[in-house]
């Protein structure tokens, strides 16, 4: 056949069954195929729920586990305390008292015979030995033998307890396990020697039976080979004490010594068949005197729950066989049906590849079968019928693509021209590499930036020309792959050396290339500049350790910084010491000549320390004038020298501004490590509070951090309430108090102030000025802040629910507007609530903000701009009250109580509210007093035009339920 061209077009010859292949079904390869694929669903299936129902059942067991071993820990203090109880009742027996007073072994004794039975019998006491002050027995009572060693081993736990003065309650284990108390004996606060007493813990073992419904054993462990020979003896060379159901158990755990030779598999549980029985075996290592000497063995009998599981997995496996059998004949009835058609399809096609397309059409007509909804063999024929339409035209479509291929070659120079222009524009580095990695090709940019022309570069190695330094042999490894097609990219950064000496920070990806010929290009490399991305990168982490204004280390660093001096001081036992101080009266310098020398003059302090100390030292600025020296590998004397140069230093210098000269002073405290500080709080702690010590003495002076002064009495102090503030964390005692406060003019109660209080152990409710100072000074106090906010806000949120519209206000400690998590905190609860924050309002100190007045500022405004309110505390307190009034975005003043308490009985008062009053409403702020504890002073303020009044006379603080009462849920 020809076509119009006159190109001779070849008929494919048509092989309608190929020698050696056997025609097979679709039906049946697709029914086979099924079902094997049914079958492995099922087996997966069986497998995986037998996965889960052994997981579950191990899940079971190790929470049965966890109670065996609550249940033996519990019953085993148990026993410890109702020894500590009798032994603390020894001395108030009848004639006791004055029997121990004596000091007789004879009196001792005729006095405690009267009670010895019916310790022994009611209580299940074993023995009783009374011993002297001098470690000597007076008197004992036994019903066992407890002359372990020679008496040594009890001799050396009397003589540690009338040392010490304290009692142990050990626990013994040899032939059987006895649970002792070595307790002292006080009469009339006078020490009269040591009581010990002692309880079998076979009891203990008979309570756990009961409560687990599981077998126990008490396994001892020996050393004596003489006793292997011994019916209880186990290969583990461990005597077995106690057993219940002994003849089974016995055989039992003789087969697990067997199949376990080492006695710590048992320690995670072990499952072994007895008799057409499953056994859960699992060790339990008792606490003992003597570690490791003494196991309880438990043995739980989980056949039931075994064999439930294998019943389930054969119904599993039961049931999906037979739908495996149901799904194969129903899928054989239908592809029997559905391949019926498409067989006519089929063996019509050969006509197709033979160039018969009008026959071919007209056999395909004739097998149509009629059925109401269309399928994929329908479309099959209706494709095969269009591509004879098409075939047909394919002689005239051959000339017409062969004029388009030449269209397309016009057009592909043009699209060469149109990269090649978009390359020199681009603002990347594009080059190209041949396979030898020579440069071939460099755009235009790639010359602007290098200082290189192409005509320069081309022929030269990209590597040695480009980053010579990085010419190692695992980027020539990775180049080579990507010159070979192993390898379809390669990403790295490189410093790349320009023509004019400078460098260039460039990140390159390099992309293999197909070639055709030698000739063309085997790698492009494109070249992205992130010089600039990397030095601000570098910036941001400096950033992130020191403080901008000072250079020095941070808090954050320096607390790293302390953390290895520490840890290299205790594995190299180097003594050490840090200097923590601050400046004195730097307040005054802020507040006199403004916060602009406060900077300069905190720059000084730095140049002056790094003049000053040792090369090998670490200084950092704390916060505010707060600053700390690390001195590694120093003495007390070598610390105390570094402070006084460092005083000597600062003492010599001076600041001078707007003609006012400035002193420079400074109050150190010492603490040495490890001596006064294993970890960064207690030496923190030690060094602050020496620091403290130093300004009491007059500042401008050094203190070295005694164990022997009230100091250590402070951090004891600081331990005590820590421990206090995490306990209440933990176990949710902090509370949330509500104040009213009164409208003057309409006498409407719309405002309440939340106060925080601690609930101690005993009941007792603790107000925050016995615990905040602790918690700001042990770095707790942004935990308190994030949960009075979060606790506040959801209380607040369901007095709104209740149907209350009041507003509230909620403080913040000096330490709020340092913390980075507070705005986003404050933002996430009041979204999560659904509370409209213009009810919400913060109270802040003029401490609060004076500790960083930029910061608060900025703060305040975020917070604003959220939609909440903010009120001045104690204000008229400081002296520069009207500067913090004019530079903070308050909203309410709350004048101090100092000058409200006494405002009917002073004139003074009176006339120092009024000037605040005036000054504050010059500024348009609200108005509050507090303090307000008579009428007589709710009327005073009246007359001054004083907004909203708060004190006892309005309400006492207390909890919202006296406050609030809503009748769906009656609590807040």
């Amino acid at each position: 056949m020809e076509n119009s061209s006159g190109i001779k077009l070849e008929k494919a010859p048509v092989v309608s069954n190929p020698k050696g292949r056997r025609f097979r079904s679709l039906r049946w390869k697709i029914s086979l195929s099924s079902s094997m694929i049914l079958l492995a669903v099922v087996m997966l299936f069986c497998f995986v729920s037998y996965l889960g129902l052994m997981a579950n059942f191990d899940n079971q067991r190790e929470v049965e586990y966890h109670r065996y071993s609550r249940e033996v820990n519990s019953l085993i203090k148990n026993t410890s305390q109702n020894l500590y109880q009798l032994a603390e009742m020894i001395p108030f027996l009848d004639g006791m008292k004055k029997a121990l007073l004596t000091n007789d072994g004879e009196s001792i004794s005729k006095v405690f015979d009267l009670h010895w039975a019916l310790l022994q019998f009611h209580n299940g006491v074993e023995f009783v030995h009374f011993y002297n002050p001098q470690n000597q027995l007076n008197a004992s009572w036994d019903s066992l033998d407890t002359h372990m060693d020679g008496n040594i081993l009890l001799s050396t736990w009397v003589s540690h307890v009338n040392q010490s003065e304290r009692l142990i309650n050990p626990l013994l284990c040899r032939e059987s396990c006895i649970q002792y108390i070595v307790a002292p004996l006080l009469v009339e606060g006078k020490k009269v020697g040591v009581v010990v007493m002692g309880i079998s813990l076979a009891d203990v073992f008979l309570a756990f039976k009961r409560i687990a419904g599981a077998d126990i054993g008490l396994l001892i462990k020996e050393q004596n080979s003489l006793l292997q020979n011994d019916f209880d003896f186990l290969r583990w060379n461990i005597h077995i004490s106690a057993l219940t159901n002994k003849e089974k158990n016995l055989e039992v755990l003789k087969k697990v010594a067997r199949i376990y030779p080492e006695m710590t598999a048992l320690h995670n549980g072990a499952q072994i068949r007895w008799n057409d029985q499953y056994l859960q075996i699992k060790l339990f290592p008792l606490d003992s005197y003597e570690p490791d000497k003494a196991h309880l063995i438990v043995m739980t009998d989980v056949t039931a729950a075994v064999k439930n599981i294998h019943d389930s997995i054969w119904k599993i496996a039961l049931i999906g066989l037979l739908g495996l059998i149901f799904a194969e004949i129903l899928l054989f009835l239908i592809f029997t049906r559905l391949l019926a058609k498409l067989k006519d399809v089929v063996f019509v096609l050969p006509l197709l590849a033979n160039g018969q397309f009008e026959r071919f059409r007209s056999s395909v007509a004739s097998s149509d079968r009629v059925q109401r909804f269309r399928d994929e063999v329908d479309t099959l024929s209706e494709a095969a019928v269009s591509l004879s339409l098409q075939l047909e035209k394919l002689e005239q479509e051959v000339s017409t693509r062969t004029k388009m291929l030449i269209e397309q070659k016009n057009e592909l120079g043009r699209e060469r021209d149109f990269v090649e222009n978009l390359l020199d524009t681009a603002q990347a580095i594009v080059l190209t590499q041949n396979s030898e990695g020579r440069i071939m090709s460099l755009n235009a940019y790639g010359e602007m930036l290098m200082r290189y022309t192409e005509g320069e570069l081309q022929g030269k190695s990209f590597l040695n020309i480009l980053i010579p330094e990085y010419e190692t042999q695992d980027l020539l490894t990775r180049f080579k792959e990507i010159h070979s097609g192993q390898r379809m990219q390669l990403r790295h950064e490189a410093i790349t050396h320009c023509k004019d000496g400078t460098t260039r920070h460039v990140a390159w990806l390099h992309s293999h290339l197909g070639r055709q010929s030698e000739d063309d290009p085997s790698i492009l490399s494109v070249g992205l500049d992130v010089t600039e991305y990397k030095r601000v990168e570098g910036h941001l982490a400096w950033l992130a350790d020191h403080d901008p204004l000072t250079n020095l280390f941070n808090r954050r660093r320096f607390s790293e910084e302390l953390e290895q001096v520490l840890s290299r001081a205790e594995r190299y036992r180097h003594p050490g010491a840090l200097l923590f101080f601050d400046l004195d009266r730097f307040k005054y310098i802020n507040d006199t000549s403004g916060h602009q020398a406060g900077d300069t003059l905190l720059k000084m302090v730095a140049s002056m320390l790094a003049q000053t100390i040792r090369a090998d030292d670490i200084t950092g600025r704390l916060g505010g004038d707060e600053f700390a020296i690390i001195l590694p590998e120093i003495n007390a004397n070598g610390a105390i020298e570094v402070a006084k140069k460092v005083l000597d230093q600062l003492g010599h210098a001076q600041l001078t501004i707007n003609n006012r000269t400035h002193k420079i002073s400074a109050s150190i405290g010492i603490a040495l490590f490890p001596e006064h500080g294993a970890n960064i709080h207690d030496l923190l702690a030690a060094a602050d509070l020496a620091m403290y010590q130093a300004k009491a003495m007059g500042r401008n002076a050094w203190y070295l951090f005694s164990d022997k002064d009230r100091s250590r009495e402070r951090i004891h102090t600081l331990v005590y309430w820590k421990e206090k503030i995490e306990y209440s964390h933990l176990h949710d005692n902090f509370m949330l108090y509500l104040q009213p406060i009164m409208q003057v003019k309409t006498k409407e109660i719309s405002h309440y102030e939340v106060l925080l209080r601690m609930q101690d152990k005993d009941g007792s409710v603790l107000s925050p000025g016995e615990f905040i100072p602790a918690a700001e000074h042990t770095g707790l106090i942004h935990a308190i802040d994030h949960m009075v906010l979060r606790k506040a806000i959801a209380q607040v949120a369901k007095i709104y629910q209740a149907g209350f519209k009041v507003s509230f206000s909620i403080n913040l400690s000096a330490h709020a507007f340092n913390d980075p998590e507070l705005l986003p905190i404050l933002k996430e609860e009041l979204t999560s609530q659904d509370m409209d924050p213009a009810c919400v309002m913060f109270e802040i100190t003029e401490t609060a903000a004076l500790e960083d007045l930029p910061g608060a500022r900025g703060l305040m405004i975020e917070i604003k701009e959220l939609g909440c309110g903010f009120v001045l505390d104690d204000f008229g307190v400081g002296f520069s009250s009207f500067y913090y009034l004019r530079e903070l975005p308050v909203d309410v003043v709350k004048i101090d109580g100092s000058f409200i308490r006494n405002l009917s009985e002073s004139s003074d008062d009176l006339i120092l509210v009024n000037a605040l009053c005036s000054v504050a409403r010059g500024f348009g702020k609200k108005i509050t007093a507090e303090f307000v504890e008579s009428a007589e002073i709710l009327s005073l303020i009246e007359k001054m035009d004083i907004d909203y009044a708060q004190g006892y006379y309005i309400g006492k603080p207390a909890p919202a339920t006296e406050f609030f009462t809503d009748h769906e849920n009656d609590s807040f």
